[in-house]
């Protein structure tokens, strides 16, 4: 015996200190460990003996007696252990076709198995309780009901007056389960005798009922106002008018930008205890929450029902809001399992204060139970701005808790948790009515000019949708980047938080900058449109001093070189852009970034968002433009090349842009002292044609020319009729030179009325290097361009929030509108000059 105290001391030692230096064997299911010898010992066997729970000995099997030391003798079948455990003692048995059948007693019997003075009985013997006393683990014990007097009866255990159940409310039976209708008037009773703990349970009682409206129903002591509510009844509703310390209308103030919704926990055994620490809680799903204004988000957790169950713990909880380190309890609006919300009725309010994660509810028509739980809790947070202070904002809290029944065929069930706000206005419609209603009105001013003035050259009636539409375009897209601009600012610089724009302003937002898109891509298409199909011609020189009639020299390779040459440049030239947008969004990209420390400060919000990504961009075209003017006055502009190659070719260029609209790129050596110099502003000109000019070109043009030379071919005969034109050399048909104004030059429309009938006139820009041939390309409409990049960059980052894929969804359209351009562009151009310049050279 020393050496196993010995043996049991050195253990606890080792333990105590953290030596791990000692293992213990592991015996089997027949051994236990012998301290002394340190090692596992067998039982003894055919002695009914098992090794004891502590693995350190052997004692008797079940059903067994000791007979001796380390000896044990297993009970008959048809006997029992007495009461002691030291005998075997008969049952009553019969013997049925080989079987024993023993009787059993009775729910109200219990077993005795010894005498008086405590010797085994020679056969089991059933006792009947004492009246006033029951059975209760084979020992009888008192009855409750003995303790009630002739004006009382018993109920669920408990004694209470015949007067109290006859004025009270009858329940009906169609509504709740006689069981548990017995046991909420058990507790309502004690709980009007002041039983704190009876008052909690009944409290869970009435919450599981979704606050049941039934007078006879487990809310009674709340709806009956001419009851004096006992003094351990907790409160279950919250009227927030009267209520000072709701915590569900706050004032946000200065620089506070979360909220901490805590929780408290109502036990069944009448205990409480919060949780407030958010990192800690028992579900991802469920309170407490740390909240940042601004921020939604929205959780779903898929759990076992056993997992819901132990975290509810047939307990009810309520929402405490911390406001300063006071905790202000924050109602909740219940939705049953049908849906419906929780009606006022009999209640002063529908604002409540518990609520209940998981139930067992009994079925009143099948014997079944029936598993409600909490599927989903929403929080919605409305932030309004005070009236009386422009700097102020007030912060309600709305909780609204949707239960549902589970699903018999599985025991996982999913909730969820949502956290959404409503914001207030920051003048962003306001802004959009100013801004929409300024711009508007302009820009469709300045579209009406603009139809007019195609009109003149010859347009047709419906160039005024695709006209109007990119004047809108701008519109809606400017106007929605000042209002949200100016939003940004007035929200940062007056209030302590800047918060989200409010749905409703981020849906007319949006709604603006797709509308944009749309209007402005119907312009993009008629824009290319029209230059695809635009009439183009190469004016040959050399076959202006042809007689009319006479042999027509052959060109040979050499002009064919030419005309193939001049038509590669101008081909180039269809789609060069004075900001290729490949440089604007990278570096707008690389500006986001940079900016990306003064973004996280900003709300999650899309809204603002594509303000600032739309400033990135904007700053990096306007990098990008500069860095390419300051370019091209060092190296000169893409630009000058084509009238060079003119000069250098012998060949001019006519590009109609309108039937009575046309560019002229002046390319004739002037070395011939017989033709007139064409010098200046007027070797780039535009050209207004008369209408008779235009119908003897359309003349010429047409297929059928042999009535003017069948020898002629078409080319040849346009040639010298051209030529003879910009010479003067033509009977009836002149043309006169004209200046074109500052605001002409600015709207490019024109405004003056000049010569009439079968004058043409000769429009020039002084001081401008450019021809005037590149407004049928994407040189002179780079603001449509651009602002259309700009649309689709924005209208994907504020639909994805991604700005590298609107960066990336950018450069590839633009690249498929670049080789779409080229392909068509050519392919008039071989159609209109009749050469053969292919789409890859």
């Amino acid at each position: 015996m020393n050496v196993e105290l010995l043996f049991f001391v050195i253990v606890a030692v080792l333990v105590t200190f953290g030596v791990n230096g000692i293992v213990l064997p592991k015996c089997n299911r027949t051994e236990y460990y012998e301290p002394g010898l340190y090692s596992c010992q067998a039982c003894p066997v055919n002695v009914s003996m098992v090794t004891s729970t502590d693995g350190f000995s052997c004692v008797c099997e079940e059903h067994s007696v000791s007979t001796g030391i380390a000896r044990c003798k297993a009970c008959n079948p048809t006997e029992v252990v007495s009461a002691d455990g030291t005998a075997c003692v008969p049952r009553k048995c019969q013997n049925l076709s080989g079987r024993y059948v023993c009787r059993k007693c009775p729910n109200d019997y219990i077993s005795v198995t010894q005498n008086f003075d405590g010797s085994p009985m020679k056969e089991v013997l059933c006792v009947k309780c004492a009246r006033g006393y029951k059975a209760q683990g084979n020992i009888c014990v008192r009855c409750e009901s003995c303790a009630c007097t002739k004006n009382q009866i018993v109920l669920k255990g408990i004694c209470i007056p015949k007067r109290y159940l006859s004025e009270r409310p009858k329940h009906e039976e169609t509504k709740m389960h006689p069981s548990d209708l017995l046991e909420f008037v058990k507790h309502e009773y004690l709980c009007t005798q002041n039983d704190v703990l009876a008052c909690r349970t009944l409290t869970r009682e009435c919450v599981k009922s979704f606050y049941a409206t039934d007078l006879a129903g487990p809310c009674r002591l709340w709806l009956q106002p001419k009851l004096v509510p006992p003094k351990g009844l907790p409160h279950l509703t919250i009227d927030t008018k009267f209520d000072k310390k709701a915590g569900d209308v706050i004032d946000l103030s200065k620089g506070k930008v979360d909220l901490l919704l805590a929780v408290a926990i109502y036990t069944s055994d009448g205990k409480m205890k919060f949780l407030e620490d958010h990192a800690q809680k028992p579900l991802l799903c469920l309170p407490p929450i740390k909240i940042k204004i601004g921020n939604e988000f929205s959780y779903d957790c898929n759990v076992d029902i056993s997992t819901l169950a132990s975290v509810d713990n047939n307990s009810t909880f309520e929402i405490f809001n911390i406001v300063d380190g006071e905790f202000r309890p924050t109602p909740v609006m219940i939705r049953k399992t049908s849906g419906s919300y929780i009606q006022k009725d009999s209640w002063s309010t529908n604002k409540f204060r518990r609520y209940f994660i998981v139930d067992n509810v009994l079925s009143i028509d099948r014997n079944e139970t029936n598993t409600v739980y909490l599927r989903s809790m929403n929080i919605r947070i409305d932030i309004q701005r005070q009236k009386y202070k422009s700097s102020s904002l007030q912060c309600q809290i709305i909780i609204e808790l949707q239960y549902t029944t589970k699903p018999s065929l599985t025991s996982l069930v999913t909730t969820s948790l949502t956290v959404s706000h409503d914001m207030p206005n920051a003048g962003v419609i306001r802004g959009l009515e100013i801004w929409g209603g300024t711009l508007g009105s302009l820009l469709a001013l300045y579209a009406l000019i603009q139809w007019r003035g195609e009109l003149r050259r010859g347009g047709i009636l419906f160039s005024l949708v695709p006209l109007l539409a990119g004047s809108v375009a701008d519109a809606l897209y400017f106007a929605a980047m000042l209002s949200a601009l100016h939003a940004l600012a007035a929200e940062a610089g007056t209030l302590g938080i800047t918060l989200p724009l409010s749905k409703n302003e981020e849906n007319i937002l949006k709604a603006f900058v797709y509308s944009s898109v749309s209007l402005k891509t119907l312009k993009l298409a008629w824009l290319n449109w029209k230059q695809c199909v635009c009439d183009i011609f190469f004016l040959d020189w050399t076959e202006y001093n042809t007689s009319y009639g006479g042999d027509i020299p052959i060109t040979g390779e050499c002009n064919n070189y030419k005309t193939t040459a001049l038509a590669r440049e101008w081909c180039a030239m269809q789609t060069k852009r004075r900001a290729p947008p490949g440089y604007t969004v990278t570096v707008a990209l690389f500006i986001f970034y940079l900016s990306s420390a003064w973004q996280d400060s900003l709300p999650p919000s899309r809204g603002y968002k594509w303000t600032v990504v739309t400033l990135a961009w904007w700053s990096a075209y306007t990098i990008v433009l500069l860095f390419r003017f300051i370019l091209d006055k060092i190296l000169g502009p893409p630009s000058s090349v084509l009238p060079k190659l003119c000069t250098s070719m012998g060949l001019s260029l006519l590009v109609f842009q309108d039937e009575y609209y046309a560019h002229y790129v002046h390319g004739r050596s002037d070395d011939s002292k017989e033709l007139r110099s064409i010098v200046g502003p007027l070797a780039m000109c535009r050209v207004v044609v008369a209408t008779q000019l235009r119908a003897v070109y359309k003349q010429l043009s047409s297929q059928d020319t042999g009535f003017l030379g069948e020898s002629d071919p078409r080319h040849a005969l346009l040639s010298r009729f051209l030529a003879a034109f910009f010479e003067r050399a033509l009977d009836g048909l002149n043309w006169v030179a004209s200046e074109r104004s500052v605001l002409e030059r600015l709207l490019d429309v024109e405004l003056t009325v000049r010569e009439t009938g079968s004058t043409s006139v000769l429009l020039y820009d002084p001081n401008d290097a450019a021809p005037s041939c590149f407004a049928v390309t994407w040189w002179c409409e780079e603001w449509t361009l651009a602002t259309f990049d700009a649309m689709l960059f924005g209208s994907i980052v504020i639909t994805t929030g991604d700005s590298l894929l609107g960066a990336l969804i950018t450069v590839i359209m633009w690249q498929v509108m670049k080789q779409t351009r080229s392909w068509f562009g050519i392919r008039n151009l071989n159609r209109k000059i009749g050469t053969e310049v292919s789409f890859y050279p």
